[in-house]
């Protein structure tokens, strides 16, 4: 140990450097699988009001970028949406995003919803 005292610090680093990278391919494999599982399992459900739904989801969606009430915020009013948008667009934008807004990761029929339920309230 006189002459390299580094050498037991640069072994047991570069071990461990190794370890790391390797648990990490590992985990990104089950993570993999997991997820391939979990496509096939899940079914997705439809909702019995998927505009009281919609609401619920809305409430803890939207409100942080569009307001409290939807009528704006850092984020556009929500709430004279009828006639510009259909469902199907509302749902696709609530899904993958547009603009500045970020996609929310809510499943097909949770922005179906969402999207009922806005439509529901443009008035």
């Amino acid at each position: 140990m006189k002459g390299r005292p580094l050498m037991p610090f640069a072994i047991t680093a570069i071990i461990g450097i190794l370890l790391m990278v390797s648990l990490s391919f590992i985990g990104l494999n089950e993570r993999a699988e997991m997820n391939a599982d979990g496509e096939e399992a899940e079914e997705i459900e439809e909702f019995e009001d998927p505009i009281a739904e919609g609401q619920v989801l809305a409430e803890q969606s939207c409100i942080a970028c569009h307001g409290g009430d939807l009528s704006g915020g850092a984020g556009p009013a929500l709430t004279s949406l009828e006639g510009t948008y259909t469902v199907e667009e509302i749902a696709n934008i609530i899904q993958n995003g547009q603009g500045s807004m970020p996609a929310t990761g809510l499943n097909e029929v949770e922005a179906d919803a969402v999207a009922q339920y806005l439509l529901s309230i443009s008035e």
